[in-house]
């Protein structure tokens, strides 16, 4: 009795054991969210049932639906053909498999993705019978994915849409370039660009690219009015509002229902219409056709926005440029002119023997408005000239007739009909008749006076034009990243005041406000969300911005500046120690005009606010440059820096 009661109170513990270890291994499975399957010999599904509580819809699918099917036999979205080859050939072999992955529509309506793995069922003879397995709905993970895919692509075609308008010089040559980049880079199925025709009022095709565009856009006619019936749809709606137009499910939206037909034997999902601008008016618009339904989410949109406004910015320039291109052609026509005056005047010629003219020119006589030379012949030369000049002007002649070679002098002339002019003269001793003489060539300068003073006016003018060109670019930068407006302006005019401290020039200053101007004009590359970007950046976040001085000295390269601008904008990262960017030059190789450029950086980004922080004031700026000093920064712009801050009491622009 004994020996029974001890069996039954091991049994009661094994049971109880047993239940424990039942709860827990419950417990576990109805919190997956994976789902369990069973297949016989032949393949067609036994059973099918969830595993747990979160797998009770079986990801998404109607139960019971494929007992006694193959899984082949299903309507399937994926995988294709040659997917499902692979995978037979290995249920043919009765070989384990892992995470197959499927997709098909689920009862919903939206599409789901499935991975199935599954090992292979032999009986005690060792037959095969079957394949036992579990199934994990995966949908989240590849909607993340796709998403994630669609941003990255998108970054790449925005990184490739700048680079684009910085290369080009004209829509022509810009827009097939746009269109190929978002196909190429951006994931997009077809990208078209149409500009607005102003007589007819339709949007002509300007460039195109993808997958039967030309098939697509043939015959299409789209108004921009919006009573005529071909304004309608989202391409007019976008120009006319000036607004991005999205249409998310193409095929089902009223808005583009002339186009459903066209549509269906495309495949698209997904349209995009942003208007593109000139100067702030709606001159065309970029379209862009997804595969996907839905695939233009938040971020996508704001990319795309960020696009078309870069685009906008290059159509500007353009516009700028055509602006220029024609004033240097007028500019160059009045040089012609001019030119083609002077050219073609002659010198009067005269031979000045005891004070008076022994020989003139027809065209001296004309200069001094005389009809015939034989009127001046035997005439006092000093009667030409404004009598309280005379005497200079004697002092002249008396020098070259006491022992000087030759000279040059202006006076003030009288004409015969008492018109006061301008003449300059050269003059060179020699003999007539035997006999010492003065001769000389003389010539009416009062139009050269004035030429010089018109010409000054013109270089005055391009100077400024030049330095208006360089705030507009300024600007542009400003626009696109507003956290850190005005640090440009501020950068060179803190260069400008540690050059002067280290006595550099005035024009070797010019030249620095220029270099300060410009120096982060490469941030165009970089897209504003980055720039902006309030958080710490990723390292290809960061691997951009660190691009920036190389992507300035691109554009920069080829302009023919009297200073080394594009130079300095690649080397402002630079450091003495040979810790900077992008060349990690070191010391001496590193210009002047970066080095100072550096220390002038570093105290304006130091000092003022930007998103990811608030300004941490001058004295820390100062401090930095300090403890650089000699290693990191040149020590002479450094204590240049210092001396300037604290004992000229010179503070950061405003």
């Amino acid at each position: 009795a004994r020996k029974l009661e001890d069996k039954m109170v091991q049994l009661e513990t094994a049971n109880r054991k047993l239940q424990q270890s039942e709860a827990r291994f419950r417990s576990l499975t109805e919190m997956t969210s994976d789902f369990y399957w069973e297949s016989d010999a032949g393949h067609r599904l036994t059973q099918r049932g969830s595993a747990g509580k979160k797998a009770s819809t079986v990801s998404g699918f109607e139960r019971g639906t494929q007992i006694g099917e193959r899984r082949w036999d299903i309507p399937y979205l994926g995988p294709d053909e040659v997917g499902w080859q692979a995978h037979r050939a290995v249920l043919d072999a009765h070989q384990p498999f892992r995470n197959f992955e499927l997709s098909r529509r689920g009862v919903d309506g939206t599409q789901r993705h499935i991975s199935i793995s599954g090992d292979p069922v032999f009986d005690a003879a060792d037959a095969f019978i079957g394949y036992r397995g579990v199934g994990t709905d995966i949908t989240e993970r590849k909607v993340a994915e796709a998403k994630i895919l669609r941003l990255t692509q998108l970054y790449a075609a925005l990184s490739q849409c700048n680079e684009a308008i910085v290369r080009c010089a004209s829509e022509e040559e810009l827009f097939p370039q746009i269109c190929r980049t978002a196909v190429q880079f951006g994931g997009m199925k077809m990208a078209w660009i149409g500009i607005i025709d102003p007589d007819t009022r339709m949007v002509r095709l300007a460039a195109s690219y993808g997958e039967r565009a030309d098939e697509y856009l043939q015959g299409v006619e789209i108004s921009v009015d919006a009573d005529s019936p071909l304004g309608r749809g989202p391409t007019a709606t976008a120009i006319r509002e000036n607004q991005p137009v999205w249409r998310q499910d193409f095929q089902n939206d009223p808005l583009t229902a002339p186009w459903h037909e066209r549509r269906a034997r495309f495949g698209w999902g997904a349209s995009a219409s942003l208007p593109l601008q000139r100067m702030g008016v709606p001159i065309g618009v970029l379209a862009l056709y997804a595969g996907e339904v839905g695939a233009f989410d938040e971020a996508a949109r704001n990319l795309l926005v960020e696009m078309a406004t870069d685009i906008g910015f290059a159509l500007d320039n353009f516009a700028g440029e055509i602006a220029r291109a024609r004033a240097e052609i007028d500019l160059r026509a009045a040089e012609e002119q001019f030119r083609g005056l002077v050219e073609q005047s002659i010198a009067g010629i005269y031979i000045i023997q005891d004070d008076k003219l022994a020989y003139v020119n027809p065209r001296f006589a004309e200069i001094f408005g005389y009809a015939a030379v034989d009127e001046l012949i035997g005439r006092d030369s000093l009667s030409l000239v404004i009598e309280k000049e005379r005497s200079v002007v004697l002092d002249m002649r008396r020098r070259i007739q006491g022992g000087a070679k030759s000279m040059s002098y202006g006076f003030t002339a009288l004409r015969k009909d008492g018109v006061e002019i301008e003449v300059g003269v050269h003059s060179t001793r020699a003999t007539h008749n035997g006999r010492p003489a003065v001769i000389g060539l003389a010539q009416d300068i009062s139009e050269k006076k004035r030429a010089e003073e018109h010409i000054q006016r013109y270089v005055a003018q391009i100077e400024s034009a030049f330095m208006s060109t360089v705030q507009v670019i300024m600007t542009l930068g400003e626009m696109r990243d507003p956290y850190t407006a005005g640090h440009q302006r501020r950068v060179a005019e803190i260069a400008v005041a540690i050059g002067a401290e280290l006595g550099l020039d005035a024009h070797r200053q010019e030249g620095l406000r220029v270099a300060g101007y410009l120096h982060d004009i490469g941030k165009f590359r970089i897209p504003s969300e980055i720039l902006s970007k309030p958080g710490k950046l990723s390292p290809l976040e960061f691997q951009l911005i660190q691009g920036h001085p190389q992507s300035s000295y691109d554009v920069l390269k080829d302009v023919k500046f009297p200073w080394p601008v594009a130079e300095v904008a690649l080397q402002h990262h630079e450091r003495m120690d040979g810790s900077g960017y992008p060349q990690g030059l070191r010391g001496e190789a590193i210009l002047l005009d970066a080095r100072i450029m550096a220390v002038a950086d570093v105290v304006e980004a130091m000092s003022s606010h930007r998103p990811y922080r608030a300004g941490l004031g001058i004295e820390a700026a100062l401090s930095e440059i300090e403890r650089g000093r000699g290693s990191v920064y040149d020590a002479e712009v450094a204590n240049a820096c210092l001396r300037l801050f604290r004992e000229r009491r010179y503070q950061v622009p405003a």
